[in-house]
Protein backbone atom coordinates (compact mmCIF):
# COMPACT_ATOMS: atom_id res chain seq x y z
CA UNK A 1 0.00 0.00 0.00
CA UNK A 2 1.76 3.06 -1.03
CA UNK A 3 2.45 6.18 0.97
CA UNK A 4 0.77 9.65 0.67
CA UNK A 5 3.12 12.00 -0.30
CA UNK A 6 2.12 14.74 2.23
CA UNK A 7 1.78 11.73 4.74
CA UNK A 8 5.75 10.82 3.82
CA UNK A 9 6.88 14.16 3.41
CA UNK A 10 5.30 15.11 7.66
CA UNK A 11 7.18 12.12 8.19
CA UNK A 12 10.75 12.50 6.95
CA UNK A 13 10.21 16.24 8.41
CA UNK A 14 9.47 15.12 11.90
CA UNK A 15 12.36 13.05 11.52
CA UNK A 16 14.67 15.97 10.37
CA UNK A 17 13.06 18.09 13.27
CA UNK A 18 13.64 15.02 15.67
CA UNK A 19 17.36 15.03 14.11
CA UNK A 20 17.75 18.69 14.91
CA UNK A 21 16.65 18.81 18.47
CA UNK A 22 18.99 16.35 19.23
CA UNK A 23 21.89 17.75 17.87
CA UNK A 24 22.85 15.37 15.45
CA UNK A 25 23.71 18.09 12.50
CA UNK A 26 25.07 20.78 15.35
CA UNK A 27 29.06 19.64 13.59
CA UNK A 28 29.03 19.06 10.03
CA UNK A 29 31.83 20.61 8.30
CA UNK A 30 30.90 23.71 7.07
CA UNK A 31 28.50 24.97 9.27
CA UNK A 32 27.38 27.99 9.13
CA UNK A 33 29.29 29.04 6.43
CA UNK A 34 28.41 29.48 2.63
CA UNK A 35 28.47 26.39 0.39
CA UNK A 36 31.08 26.60 -1.60
CA UNK A 37 31.04 27.25 -5.61
CA UNK A 38 27.42 28.02 -5.37
CA UNK A 39 27.92 31.35 -7.37
CA UNK A 40 29.65 29.14 -10.09
CA UNK A 41 28.22 28.37 -13.11
CA UNK A 42 27.04 24.47 -13.67
CA UNK A 43 30.32 22.80 -15.16
CA UNK A 44 29.50 19.12 -16.00
CA UNK A 45 33.47 18.30 -15.36
CA UNK A 46 33.99 19.90 -11.69
CA UNK A 47 34.07 16.72 -10.09
CA UNK A 48 37.20 16.18 -12.45
CA UNK A 49 38.93 19.01 -11.72
CA UNK A 50 38.45 19.21 -7.87
CA UNK A 51 39.79 15.47 -7.90
CA UNK A 52 42.84 16.50 -9.84
CA UNK A 53 43.36 19.53 -7.61
CA UNK A 54 43.40 17.21 -4.68
CA UNK A 55 45.52 14.81 -6.46
CA UNK A 56 48.17 17.45 -7.24
CA UNK A 57 48.25 18.90 -3.60
CA UNK A 58 48.54 14.98 -1.97
CA UNK A 59 51.30 14.39 -4.77
CA UNK A 60 53.33 17.88 -3.53
CA UNK A 61 52.41 16.81 0.06
CA UNK A 62 53.99 13.36 -0.61
CA UNK A 63 56.59 14.86 -2.16
CA UNK A 64 57.32 17.46 0.48
CA UNK A 65 56.93 14.39 3.54
CA UNK A 66 59.87 12.33 1.38
CA UNK A 67 61.76 15.55 1.54
CA UNK A 68 61.64 15.92 5.22
CA UNK A 69 62.12 12.24 5.67
CA UNK A 70 65.19 12.17 3.53
CA UNK A 71 66.84 15.87 5.73
CA UNK A 72 66.05 14.94 9.15
CA UNK A 73 68.56 11.83 9.98
CA UNK A 74 71.01 13.53 7.88
CA UNK A 75 71.05 16.63 10.10
CA UNK A 76 70.25 14.70 12.97
CA UNK A 77 73.46 12.34 12.35
CA UNK A 78 75.28 15.88 11.64
CA UNK A 79 74.48 16.86 15.15
CA UNK A 80 75.48 13.70 16.84
CA UNK A 81 79.29 13.99 14.98
CA UNK A 82 79.13 17.96 15.28
CA UNK A 83 82.52 19.09 14.48
CA UNK A 84 83.22 23.14 14.12
CA UNK A 85 83.84 22.41 10.47
CA UNK A 86 80.23 20.55 10.26
CA UNK A 87 78.35 23.11 11.83
CA UNK A 88 78.32 25.70 8.80
CA UNK A 89 76.90 22.98 6.59
CA UNK A 90 74.61 21.70 9.18
CA UNK A 91 73.06 25.31 9.47
CA UNK A 92 72.25 25.15 6.19
CA UNK A 93 70.68 21.89 6.04
CA UNK A 94 68.67 23.21 8.74
CA UNK A 95 67.85 26.24 7.15
CA UNK A 96 67.24 24.51 3.95
CA UNK A 97 64.36 22.21 5.89
CA UNK A 98 62.99 25.25 7.48
CA UNK A 99 62.22 26.47 4.08
CA UNK A 100 59.94 23.92 3.45
CA UNK A 101 57.81 24.11 6.84
CA UNK A 102 55.49 27.16 5.49
CA UNK A 103 54.89 24.63 2.30
CA UNK A 104 53.96 21.58 5.00
CA UNK A 105 51.64 24.50 7.09
CA UNK A 106 49.67 25.34 3.83
CA UNK A 107 49.08 21.46 2.49
CA UNK A 108 48.80 20.59 5.96
CA UNK A 109 49.75 17.52 6.10
CA UNK A 110 48.83 14.91 8.70
CA UNK A 111 51.55 13.34 10.96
Amino acid sequence: MPIDDDLQASLVERKIQEAMAAGEFDDLPGAGKPIPDLDLTYDPSWWVRKWIRRERVRDAADALRRTIAREIPRIEAGLIEDAEARLTSLREAIDALNEHLPEADRLSLPG
